[in-house]
């Protein structure tokens, strides 16, 4: 007789396929490998932020949950029900990313103590910049929580196993996010919309908000003489936000925003960029700097530990400039631009081996898949 799946319930995501941000790309791409490993594998979804007409992707089963569309309120709202719900299903598993929605894994520890509770720490989140005091009043109550009730936690890097031992005394499980290592295709689709030319351009991907601190993207290429340009790919929901974003880039037709961009659009601007430039102040492990690197990009980046953490596999592929210093990120993109540095020539020569080996030996989604399965199978023994 064939033994009965073991299923796994997931909350914090807005869903899957991933059109938005770094966990939604993180559960697509895990939980489409944990479903072919034999698991039952089912998504609390946030309706708003996709199709109603997919139910089910990769074999993974979606629950859309419809809340308002409210800044704070929609993820509490969304979390507590996706909470009520896994409850009262038949998952063995219910797996929490991110440390609001983890507010609320004292309700299954409570009241269904058969059900074990895993939490994946991304990222401190009370420290993003959009929340006020409430919302980080009640990020914090979830990071705490997530200290607590969890009978398994894992951190994407080691800045936050660090972060949680010195805080909260707690081991954690360091599963680092992964990528693939992705086929270039030339410039088609992207070209003539938005004026590029092959290895002509710097590239930033991600959401547009500001501890991602693309204001000092704008104000560094502004400083910058140069005829490349700098693709600001992303978006945000705050429009005051963006407003502020254009109006400082204001003048200067190198700078462009493309808005969000998927498949293959994003695909083909990856594989023709000159170079990848992030200046985030806050990361857990940043997804669109292991995809830069999956595209042999050199990566010019802030010198904050989670990226610290990626430049020490090796230092030749990457250039660190000091966080929200203008004048430092200018520097380093010179660097970049006029091999400055008398070895920069050699390593960008050798580059494409050199990332592509650091994907595969430590970056891949399927030792990802098999680690978060090891913690699974022991937190059900």
């Amino acid at each position: 007789m064939e033994s009965r799946k073991k299923k796994i319930a997931v909350i914090g995501t807005r869903g899957i396929p991933a059109t938005y941000g770094g966990i939604e790309k993180h559960c697509e791409k895990l939980y489409s490998l944990i479903f072919k490993s034999g698991y039952d594998v089912t998504i609390y979804a946030r309706k708003f932020y996709f199709n109603e007409d997919i139910k089910e992707f990769n074999g993974i089963k979606l629950v859309k949950i419809h809340v308002p569309n409210i800044q704070g309120a929609e993820a509490f709202i969304y979390s507590f029900i996706a909470t009520i719900l896994a409850v009262f299903s038949n998952a063995d598993i219910i797996h929490f990313h991110a440390q609001g929605p983890t507010l609320f894994s004292w309700i299954p520890r409570l009241f269904t103590p058969n059900k074990k509770v895993v939490f994946t720490c991304h990222g401190i989140d009370w420290q993003r910049g959009k929340w006020g005091l409430i919302g980080k009043t009640v990020i914090k109550l979830g990071e705490k929580a997530s200290a607590i009730f969890p009978h398994s936690v894992i951190t994407v890097s080691q800045s936050l196993a660090d972060y949680y031992k010195k805080k909260y005394n707690i081991n954690t499980v360091k599963i680092v996010n992964g990528t693939d290592i992705p086929d270039k295709t030339p410039l088609k689709t992207v070209k003539d919309k938005f004026g590029l030319k092959e290895k002509e351009y710097f590239i930033f991907v991600g959401r547009l908000v500001p501890e991602k601190d693309t204001e000092t993207l704008i104000k560094a290429m502004k400083k910058l003489k140069t005829d490349k340009k700098l693709l600001i790919v992303g978006d945000t929901e705050d429009i005051n936000y963006f407003n502020y974003l254009k109006n400082m880039a204001n003048g200067d037709n190198r700078i462009i925003f493309t808005g969000y961009c998927f498949g293959k659009d994003l695909n083909e601007l990856y594989s023709n960029a000159f170079a990848y430039v992030t200046a985030s102040k806050l990361e857990g492990l940043p997804i669109t700097v292991l995809e830069a690197m999956s595209y042999s990009l050199p990566v010019i980046m802030s010198n904050i530990e989670p990226h610290n953490e990626i430049k020490n596999y090796n230092e030749n592929n990457f250039i660190s400039f000091e966080t929200s210093n203008v004048g430092d990120c200018k520097t380093a993109m010179e660097k970049m631009l006029f091999n400055v540095d008398i070895n920069m020539k050699k390593i960008l020569e050798n580059i494409a081996d050199s990332q592509k080996k650091i994907i595969r030996e430590h970056f891949s989604w399927e030792k990802a898949a098999e680690e978060t399965l090891k913690i699974y199978e022991e937190v059900i023994k």
